[in-house]
């Protein structure tokens, strides 16, 4: 679950509860075989940059086989993430994607208006503290905006040789519903996997690259 409706904030995520009232509860992270040691919940954190749509195969393992191939660290679960990859001998395939979306708030808060307000001190012969005045301005109409975002991704892949390769860039900018919130993120990434020794040395390189910016 999102600790907030916040853009660019981070998911805490429980595969096997709370077991801890003071350590962390989240579970361990793999990604392309790389451990992810500094994930954040509570900002937008390591996992949040990387780029859903360079994700190949999502397992989760919370049974006691996942504490005995990866010790104490995974006594919350494991998550094992693999990214995508080129294929052997296969021609250049171009990926073009775009998602677009509005958010808006479903329901404000309840106040009063300045008529009302004005009414209820009346009422109750109730002096005010300060000049009420003549302005009745609906502050949640000032601060609240429909938000807009767009996510956009492109990838190549294919082979060359005994090379397969896949390169992907993403861009997501997501505006807030509170008017100052918004959130950019620029990814990369670059998989090369070649098959050496007549196919019986296959090596991964894996290079990601990630530039995040968070207004609250």
């Amino acid at each position: 679950f999102r600790s907030s409706g916040q853009p660019g904030v981070g998911s805490s995520l429980l595969i096997r509860g709370g077991a801890s009232s003071s350590a962390s509860n989240n579970p361990l992270i793999i990604i392309d075989g790389a451990p992810l040691e500094c994930w954040n919940p509570n900002g937008p954190g390591m996992l949040r940059q990387l780029n859903p749509n360079d994700i190949e195969t999502f397992t989760v393992l919370k049974d006691a086989a996942a504490a005995a191939i990866y010790g104490s660290r995974a006594s919350n679960g494991v998550i094992i993430i693999t990214t995508k990859k080129g294929k052997l001998n296969d021609k250049l395939h171009v990926d073009f994607s775009t998602n677009n979306s509005v958010s808006t708030l479903i329901k404000p808060e309840s106040v009063l208006t300045t008529e009302q307000y004005k009414e209820v001190i009346t009422s109750n012969n109730l002096t005010p503290t300060f000049d009420i005045g003549a302005a009745s301005t609906d502050w949640q109409k000032e601060i609240y905006q429909n938000a807009f975002a767009t996510d956009n991704n492109i990838s190549l892949s294919g082979g060359i040789k005994k090379l397969p390769y896949r390169f992907s860039v993403g861009y997501l900018d997501q505006d807030g519903v509170f008017k100052t919130g918004n959130y950019k993120r620029v990814t990369g990434l670059l998989n090369l996997s070649p098959k050496l020794l007549k196919g019986s040395l296959n090596l991964n390189l894996s290079i990601k690259a990630s530039y995040e910016k968070q207004r609250i």
